[in-house]
Formats: C-alpha cells, structure tokens, sequence
C-alpha cells in the first residue's frame, strides 16, 4: 500500500517548485527524463511503461496523457475496479468535482491506497458551472464558496492536500479576473491545502484560455474542445503554452456530432493491422496535432478505459495522423464548439449550452441519472423558458438544431 502524501512534503515540494519556477519560460509539453540543472526536477508519479506522460507546463508534473474523469463515478457504490485498472496501467491523473454528486467520496478510498501515485484535481462549483449563483461584484461571496468548497473536498476526498483545485465551468471574463479568488486560493496554498489553481471552461472558451494565459494565475486550464472546434482555439492554447499553463482537454469526442452509429464504418486500418474506434481518433488527433498534454475522458467500464488507455501510446506516422485528420474531421462535423453564442444571443436568457449538456449525457454518454442531475440543477425553468424562436440556432457557427435539443431534454426528462 502506498504511502499518502502529508502536508510536510506538500510544502516542501510547493516552494522548492514556486522558488524554482520562477520566470521560466514553458517547455515542451512532452519533456524528456534528464532536465538541465538550472531548472527544477520534474515531478513524477506512477510512472509505468504502459502509458506516456506530459508535461502540465510550470507545475513540473508529468501527467498521464489520459485523465479519469470521475463524472461518471457519482454514486457510492460504484465498481471501482476501472479506476484500480487505469492506476495499475500507469494512469495518474484523476478529476473530480463538488458537482459530481458522490463522486469525490466514492473515490477516496481509493485516492486513499494510491496517494503518492495520483494527482488528484476537483473543482468548485455554483461561482461559475452548474448554477452561477455568483455575479459581478460579489467577490466576497466567490472566495468564501470557492474556501467553503475546498474545504468539503478535502473532507470528501480524505485527503490532507488536492493537487489541483480548478473553479467549474468559468464563462465570464471577471471570474477569470477576480482577484480575491486568486487570493483565497493563495492563502490555501499557504496553508498547504491546495498546490496549484486551475479552471474548467466549457463555453466562451477561447476568450477565457486567453485570459488564463494572459494572467498569470492558473497553472492548469481544462478546455471543452473537438476535432472541429480545434482551429479557432489553436491560437488560445498556443497562448497558453507558452505561459506556462498546463491543457487538458475534455468533451474531445464532439458528442452532439452525429449519433455513434454514423462513425461505424469510418474505423480504418492505419498501422500494424490494428483499429481505431471514432472516440480515439478524436483523442489521438488532439494529441498528436492539437497541442494538448493529456485528455479527459470518462470511462465506466473496461472496454471503453483499455480504448482510451492505448491512445497515448500509438507511435503514429505522419501518414497515419493525416489520415486520422481527415476523417475525425468529417466525423466533428455539426459538433458544438463552446464558444457560447448560443446563450448569449438567447432572448429569454435561456441556459442552452447547458440544456445541451444534459443531451450529451443522456443519449451519447448513456448516463440517464448524470444527464437528470444536471437538469435538476439547471431546473426546469431553464428549459421551460426557451420559446423556440430559433435565435440559438442561427447563431450557432456548427448549424446544430438547438430549439429541438432543448425540445428533446424537456420531453426525456418530464
């Protein structure tokens, strides 16, 4: 059994990274072993031959380039032997959330187990996903219930210090700005709770990224990006990169594309005889040409976690890549690309990307009571409020039919 990390180390580690960090510019998000003495060690966890590693900018940390996202995992009782799997192959990453249900407690005996092997990330919910219960100028509020919230994940998790403590779904410039939710996670890094500060964007995303880069504050940004919304958010996350922010990308398969049937058949032989299902050439080409260090996917059960396991190992030719370009491009199309116009132009300030979301779980990630959980905390006004004047859907630079989305979550979850 391993032995978990205790708040000695974590400070320890803290200033010799904060002290060594200092002004240096970003390295390669694939970095070698051996680093020249004038920069500071990397940092390395369960480290094993099955899985490749990246990494996460100026945290120093190597990352498995496959994240587990606990979403899935919101109910104790849960089969846990996925996540025991994924650690035993080398996975080292796992993402978690206060909005996640029973997710962080269902997970920390095992967190528990494997604490010295694990870098562990949760987020704080309300100040921006589900609900954005914050609103400008309330500053005060924001810091106490990002404090309040750290507070309950440690509880939760069973543990002495997150690695990482993101803030949720972050659409709005002054969240990204606020400075006395940058000073409360300062003074719970001082006090050894939390290593690193991170967000989570899933809309409005390139303006958000740009100002994560821009600002200096957030070690680790978590993006909703696809193979077709790819394009546009290059230049944020080249941004990002070279300040020294860590990318992980989630919602990489595109979920409102097509239904899964439509990527049967569009699996090809690349190399060495073998396949690659639509959701791994998705993730393969972020990967390999989309400049991201790892990807967040959702894996309840084996045959989707050992998929997923195999991508950051693929020795891909560039002829194989522009094949998998090609392709997954095609099958992207018609994918919703966070950008967030369709709440903005939303005359009844419907929450559409967020109705949105709870399609996603319901018909492409099979998670019925994820998708009634999220409804429920949009709440049913939310839905009810839409008039289906099709603005959403004329704003929509992926042309995806939102008034009947939202017409489609109404009915599934009355």
């Amino acid at each position: 059994m391993s032995n978990p990390v205790n708040r000695r180390t974590f400070l320890k580690r803290s200033a010799e990274t904060a002290a060594a960090v200092a002004g240096l510019r970003h390295l390669p998000a694939v970095a070698a072993e051996t680093q020249p003495a004038t920069q500071p060690a990397l940092e390395w966890r369960n480290k094993q031959p099955t899985m490749a590693y990246a990494q996460l900018g100026r945290t120093r940390f190597m990352a498995s380039r496959c994240v587990f996202g606990a979403a899935g995992v919101f109910k104790k009782g849960g089969d846990l032997r996925v996540l025991e799997l994924a650690i035993e192959r080398g996975l080292n990453y796992i993402d978690t959330c206060r909005g996640y249900g029973d997710s962080e407690s269902a997970i920390a005996g095992l967190i528990k187990k494997h604490r010295d092997r694990l870098f562990v990330v949760s987020k704080a919910g309300h100040i921006g996903w589900p609900d954005m219960t914050i609103q400008p100028g309330q500053d005060a509020a924001a810091a106490k219930l990002y404090t309040d919230q750290l507070e309950e994940s440690l509880r939760q998790l069973e543990v002495e210090t997150i690695d990482c403590y993101m803030v949720q779904g972050v659409e709005h410039d002054w969240i990204v700005t606020m400075d006395a939710l940058y000073e409360a996670f300062t003074k719970a890094r001082k006090a050894g709770k939390v290593r690193f500060f991170g967000l989570a964007t899933h809309t409005n995303v390139p303006q958000i990224c740009e100002l994560a880069a821009k600002g200096g504050r957030h070690d680790i940004v978590m993006l909703a990006v696809n193979p077709s919304s790819l394009a546009p958010l290059s230049p944020a996350i080249a941004m990002m990169h070279n300040a020294g922010v860590g990318v992980v990308s989630m919602k990489a398969s595109g979920p409102i594309a097509r239904d899964r049937a439509a990527f049967d058949g569009q699996t090809a032989d690349l190399f060495a005889g073998q396949k690659l299902s639509a959701y791994q050439r998705a993730f393969a080409y972020l990967l390999f040409r989309g400049g991201i260090d790892a990807f967040n996917s959702h894996m309840p059960n084996r045959e989707i976690l050992e998929e997923n396991l195999a991508v950051p190992m693929r020795k891909l030719e560039k002829a194989a890549l522009d094949q998998i370009e090609a392709r997954t491009l095609a099958e992207t199309q018609g994918a919703c690309r966070h950008c967030g116009a369709c709440n903005r132009t939303c005359p009844q300030g419907v929450n559409v990307s967020g109705l949105l979301r709870c399609h996603a779980y319901a018909r492409h990630y099979h998670e019925p009571d994820l998708a009634r959980a999220t409804y429920a905390m949009f709440g049913e006004a939310n839905a009810a409020a839409c008039r289906d004047c099709g603005a959403c859907r004329a704003a929509c630079p992926a042309s995806i039919d939102l008034p009947a989305v939202i017409r489609g979550v109404r009915a599934a979850m009355a």
